[in-house]
């Protein structure tokens, strides 16, 4: 049994030089910065932002590192699965994009551990192609998640606010009614929006007067980032 796992410990799957080890850590840092930067100028998250891409290259040398150790040992690459395991974030990671950006972070670690140079850089390069193209298609419009448009009206029939909420998904916004509070002299609703256009706000004022709700006051928040 002992010999069986000496041969299995001196199995070696792949060799890490000096001058590969330092391109590859050094190519990882600043990619990693590159895409803090890309993920600070066009992100569309407002929960964490800075403190998520603060973390970016640290992650992303960790990940280096880890691939380096799994690569030289057959032992050591199964010892890490259950180590690693019982890691976790502390801090929450509550936005699908957040998530995106770790995995881009994990697959350029991964190639630039691998001795793939080239791979990662190109790969950068369309994120941030990407994501300046796409910018540049919503520039018009508010990404926020979390921007609420509250509606004071006298009297207004439900099916009416169904209506104003399909006419705004119509429009390309995203909308979810967030409250309803109805009382004796007023109803406030509650709609939480996001890529909503500050020109939708001509279309809610048209269908509340088409509709004839009186005595109408229209309030837009923006989420803060």
């Amino acid at each position: 049994m002992n010999d069986v796992l000496e041969q299995v410990g001196n199995l070696s799957l792949n060799s890490t030089s000096l001058a590969q080890f330092l391109i590859g850590f050094s190519l990882t840092i600043v990619l990693s910065i590159l895409l803090k930067i890309i993920y600070i100028k066009y992100s569309v998250s407002v929960s964490n932002k800075n403190i998520i891409a603060d973390i970016f290259p640290l992650f992303a040398v960790s990940i280096f590192l880890i691939v380096i150790t799994i690569k030289s040992s057959i032992v050591l690459s199964l010892g890490l699965v259950g180590a690693l395991s019982i890691i976790r974030f502390r801090t929450a990671i509550k936005e699908a994009e957040q998530i995106v950006y770790f995995l881009i972070l994990t697959g350029v670690s991964i190639a630039t551990a691998a001795n793939s140079y080239l791979f990662p850089i190109i790969f950068v390069f369309f994120v941030f192609v990407y994501n300046f193209f796409l910018n540049n298609k919503k520039e018009n419009i508010i990404h926020s998640v979390n921007d609420q448009l509250v509606i004071t009206v006298n009297k207004i029939d439900n099916s009416t606010i169904d209506e104003l909420a399909i006419i705004l998904t119509e429009s390309k916004v995203n909308v979810e009614i967030q409250s309803i509070n109805k009382t004796k002299n007023n109803t406030v609703i509650v709609l939480k929006l996001s890529d909503f256009k500050l020109d939708t706000l001509t279309l809610v004022e048209e269908f509340l007067l088409k509709k004839k709700v009186s005595s109408t006051e229209i309030q837009f928040f923006s989420s803060s980032e």
